[in-house]
């Protein structure tokens, strides 16, 4: 299976990443701690950890860091997607 991650916050405890499978297109978030593998079991899905309270500071950072990530890859002048975009009004 390939996975592609991005960390999204980290510290001496472990890491917040972002993961995406190319081959079931899922993207999910997981919290690793160092020196450990990766385990598909402890996979979250994006909904479900945008839902969640932070429960810490790190925790805090990947969430922000996923929001502007996302707000990035949909605002970038650079990338030309094939569909529309719109942006919303309020």
């Amino acid at each position: 299976m390939t996975v592609l991650a991005y960390s999204l916050a980290d510290d001496i405890q472990g890491s917040w990443r972002v993961v995406f499978v190319p081959d079931e297109l899922h993207l999910y978030v997981e919290f690793r701690e160092l020196d450990a593998d990766t385990d598909p079991v402890d996979w979250m899905s994006v909904d479900d950890f945008l839902a969640r309270r932070p429960e810490g500071a790190l925790h805090e950072r990947a969430r922000d860091s996923l929001v502007s990530l996302i707000c990035n890859a949909l605002t970038s002048a650079t990338k030309k997607p094939a569909g529309r975009s719109q942006r919303a009004r309020d």
